[in-house]
């Protein structure tokens, strides 16, 4: 399909930006070419790009953050459109209609600073709001939905619907039905509670963070799910797979739940661990490892 990026960029008034690196915005610093990245700044923008692209049969990804996401080094064929300028935040008493570009540990924090509780142990996931609800993101017995009242989102087409939590499928790490669907904004509902005691659990959490996980290095945070009654981190420590390392791609001394860019790795290289470790964990324990991260991207099978 031949596109002429050049005209959609001068369509629009919003930052079309034309062949940009992978390497440039994700978590793990690496990846090939987008061909073009659309940051539409308000909804009206959003519906309107989304409305052209699916009129001319456009090509489109949908990203945030990308802070849990590993393109391939081919790159993403079409355009990718982020929700990272949706930021947006409204709060009524004990509820919270916040954009999906907002980032997530800003949003907890917020929550925490007014003295309202239900989401303060996820405090320090990397992302943005609309990465944390499209996967249910979580962390010390807290979870993302958890605390949802419903989502605003937009089909391909460019409808605008309002999902209730009570219609909404969601498990551990995964949300059914949100794959074709844009999420624009979130409404949460919190409960009061005493911000002193927020505020340390918060300041612990971060702590635990900052001491157990490689935060010096780039990644994508935790690469598998946690399988039931046990870690995938352990799992990967007990079968001696901590340093392992595939051209610029190591599992984490630090903590084997993750995968580091140690310098100049490429998507290929964490691609690769990946399946390494899964074979591996699976040969040794029976168990097979699920994937928490985003491929995007062609990879070789």
């Amino acid at each position: 399909m031949n596109i002429d990026y050049s005209s959609i960029k001068e369509r629009f008034s919003f930052d079309c930006l034309l062949n940009v690196s992978a390497k440039e915005f994700t978590s793990y610093r690496i990846g090939g070419q987008i061909e073009l990245l659309a940051y539409p700044e308000t909804e009206d923008e959003f519906k309107s790009f989304i409305r052209y692209c699916h009129s001319e049969k456009l090509p489109i990804n949908i990203l945030g953050r990308a802070t849990n996401v590993l393109i391939s080094d081919k790159g993403v064929c079409g355009i990718v459109v982020s929700t990272d300028k949706l930021k947006k935040i409204e709060m009524s008493n004990k509820a919270f209609s916040v954009g999906a570009g907002v980032l997530w540990d800003d949003f907890v924090l917020l929550t925490v600073n007014e003295g309202l509780s239900g989401l303060e142990k996820t405090s320090g996931i990397p992302g943005s709001v609309g990465g944390a609800v499209f996967m249910n993101a979580g962390a010390f017995g807290q979870e993302v939905f958890d605390r949802i009242e419903g989502l605003k989102v937009m089909d391909l087409s460019g409808k605008v619907s309002f999902l209730k939590k009570e219609d909404i499928k969601y498990f551990y790490r995964k949300v059914e039905g949100l794959e074709n669907l844009i999420i624009l904004s979130a409404v949460f509902l919190l409960e009061e509670s005493d911000k002193k005691e927020l505020l340390k659990i918060r300041k612990d959490i971060l702590s635990q963070r900052e001491e157990k996980q490689p935060l010096d290095y780039p990644s994508a945070g935790s690469v598998f799910k946690r399988p039931k009654d046990d870690y995938a981190s352990r799992l990967i420590d007990s079968c001696g797979l901590k340093g392992l390392r595939i051209g610029g791609a190591e599992v984490s001394i630090k903590h084997a739940g993750f995968i580091i860019n140690k310098g100049n790795a490429t998507a290929e290289d964490v691609f690769e661990l990946m399946n390494k470790i899964k074979a591996e964990v699976k040969k040794k324990t029976q168990i097979t490892l699920e994937l928490e991260q985003i491929l995007m991207g062609e990879w070789e099978k």
